[in-house]
């Protein structure tokens, strides 16, 4: 128990950052797939199909290498940020086209009869989708977006990659500079369950929920 109280000081502001790391990846995740599920359904070509490019290649990106760019690829062009914002950018860009799938499936719940019922009372395309479309459509995007969540928590750990002191940042520097490894490395993993468990049985209860809902 010692042991664990004279590790957790070093640890507290690592796990701080990871948090803030997630909490703004996942924002930037969220709003930027709500932009690309938009922009991937319209019905203009030069907006679509550029979209379905960006997707397509960010999806076949790995976050390190997403990370890499946004950290040393935009210095080279004069655009410097520090390695906590490259790495919330960096995390919620990647993750943004798997937020835009999460949209795209719930714009699916939403019958064509109520979009061009919206049209026919002069409503343009964006206001339908605000105020027709995107309202019945967050009770199914929540459960896979707190999903996302969850394994930006995860993909935190990469932003040690660029510099950001994150939980395993800081947790590394603590067993090079004292050696111990196994006490350290029990208390990060007990640290991510703390954080991830109670989240994972929070969407398992949303899910449900939205089951019952839709069967009534």
């Amino acid at each position: 128990m010692n042991v664990i109280q004279d590790i957790m000081p070093y640890l507290l502001p690592g796990a701080l950052v990871t948090i803030e790391i997630s909490v703004g990846a996942w924002v930037v995740s969220a709003v930027l797939g709500l932009i690309l599920a938009l922009a991937r359904d319209s019905r203009t070509p030069l907006l679509s199909l550029p979209t379905v490019g960006s997707i397509e290649i960010i999806r076949a990106v790995p976050q390190l290498v997403v990370l890499y760019i946004v950290f040393f690829g935009l210095s080279t062009v004069g655009i410097n940020i520090d390695s906590l914002t490259a790495a919330i950018v960096g995390l919620g860009v990647s993750d943004a086209v798997f937020s835009a799938e999460y949209y795209r499936a719930g714009f699916l719940t939403v019958a064509h009869t109520q979009r061009d019922a919206g049209l026919s009372l002069g409503l343009t395309p964006l206001q339908v989708s605000r105020f027709v479309i995107i309202p019945q459509t967050i009770p199914f995007v929540v459960p896979p977006l707190l999903n996302s969540f969850i394994g930006l928590m995860k993909s935190a750990t990469l932003a040690s990659a660029v510099g950001a002191p994150e939980l395993l940042y800081d947790g590394r520097n603590f067993m090079e500079t004292t050696g111990q490894v196994a006490p350290a490395a029990v208390v990060i993993l007990g640290l991510y369950i703390i954080a991830t468990v109670p989240l994972t049985r929070m969407v398992k209860v949303l899910e449900q929920r939205i089951r019952a809902q839709t069967r009534a």
